[in-house]
């Protein structure tokens, strides 16, 4: 009986060893349920950590600050016209009715291309005149060449040789008045078949046309208040800006100037001050500035309104920072600048001249930092949240 009750006890013994050697090795195997969770989002001083597992972290858009020719003045209005030196406005040297059907708006011409024919009576007097010339200096240099050998032959007089030569001037200087008319015409003598007909009216320049006011059939005059055509090479435009004299110091022939349209946004045309006028507008106290301007692919129009950016051109690039990664506090200006992999410093800036969607960086960072652009604010807001709740 008591071997039993030894072998019984023994056992129960062994037993309670086996559970608590077995509780001991699935409590090893189980993770604690208080183990520490690292955080996706914390302040640590004034830098704040944003890993890519937050979701804040894809609305967080970054720039490189770079040097640029920044604009000496802020964003101006402008206007868009002809480049003077590439238009003509062309009327009809001569008068008479027209035989022809007038181009139509936005025509591209070559220089020398036929635009109207007119049925000129003048026109046709001038080409007889010339003609007329044209035979009486033929006649002429004969009968000098004839009086020149009788007086080497002294069976003519001195007087009538003199006469002769005198005939020869004038028939010269007639057909040379005829001709030159015939010119300012532009009709050259030297291929013009010798017959009436119609004058042609030709563009002196290539380019297009912008505006017409010739109709079928209508009777036109050199002294027309408006001009039959205009013609411009629009690859070439003017623009005009006004600056207040007390900028105009900062403004030189030669400097880039960058603009922007409405029309085409996201598109930027580059240009150069071409003249600075020298007069000041007594109302406005402003001073007009002419730029040049390409206009290669023909987007740009006359009379357009335009933004333009007069840029600095002294080899002193500025720092330009999108106002977007400003975020202004009292009368300090702060952004969050990159400092290492998900860490954001918040540091105080200087800022310069301020534009539309930037502006000059004096102090605080430097080329090549990066900066937070797009949700500089909400990562402030968020920031001072998490400050305030520690």
């Amino acid at each position: 009986m008591m071997r039993h009750l030894v072998w019984l006890l023994a056992s129960c013994v062994w037993l309670v060893g086996c559970d608590e050697s077995t509780s001991s090795v699935t409590q090893a195997q189980s993770p604690s349920e208080n183990a520490p969770t690292i955080p996706t989002f914390f302040a640590d001083g004034n830098d704040v950590v944003v890993t890519e597992q937050d979701s804040r972290h894809k609305h967080l858009g970054l720039y490189t600050l770079v040097y640029d020719d920044s604009p000496i003045l802020p964003p101006a209005s402008a206007t868009l016209a002809y480049d003077e030196s590439h238009t003509v406005r062309l009327t009809s040297p001569i008068s008479g009715r027209v035989i022809s059907t007038p181009l139509s708006l936005g025509a591209q011409l070559k220089k020398g291309d036929v635009v109207l024919q007119l049925d000129s009576p003048d026109f046709n007097d001038a080409l007889s005149a010339l003609e007329k010339a044209s035979a009486n200096q033929k006649l002429a240099k004969e009968s000098f060449a004839r009086a020149q050998r009788l007086f080497e032959a002294k069976v003519m007089s001195r007087k009538d040789y003199e006469q002769a030569q005198d005939g020869l001037v004038q028939a010269n200087s007639e057909f040379e008045r005829s001709r030159k008319f015939l010119e300012k015409l532009g009709v050259q003598a030297g291929g013009l078949s010798m017959q009436t007909g119609a004058f042609h009216l030709r563009t002196p320049i290539d380019g297009t046309i912008t505006e017409v006011t010739v109709n079928p059939g209508m009777e036109v005059r050199p002294d027309l208040a408006s001009p039959l055509y205009v013609i411009s090479n629009l690859g070439q435009l003017w623009l005009w800006v006004d600056i207040f004299e007390k900028d105009i110091a900062k403004v030189n022939v030669g400097q880039p100037i960058t603009v922007r349209v409405a029309s085409w946004p996201d598109y930027a045309f580059y240009g150069k001050v071409d003249f600075i006028s020298q007069v000041v507008n007594p109302q406005t106290r402003s001073i007009q500035v002419r730029c040049k301007l390409a206009n290669t692919d023909l987007k740009l129009l006359p009379s357009m309104h335009a933004q333009v950016s007069i840029r600095n051109s002294n080899e002193q690039p500025s720092l330009l920072i999108p106002l977007s990664a400003v975020v202004t506090e009292g009368e300090k200006h702060y952004v969050f600048s990159k400092v290492g992999d998900d860490r954001y410093r918040w540091q105080e800036v200087i800022l310069g001249m301020r534009f539309e969607t930037q502006a000059m960086l004096l102090a605080g960072l430097n080329k090549g930092d990066q900066v937070i652009s797009d949700g500089a604010l909400a990562l402030r807001r968020d920031m001072l949240l998490l400050n305030s709740a520690q």
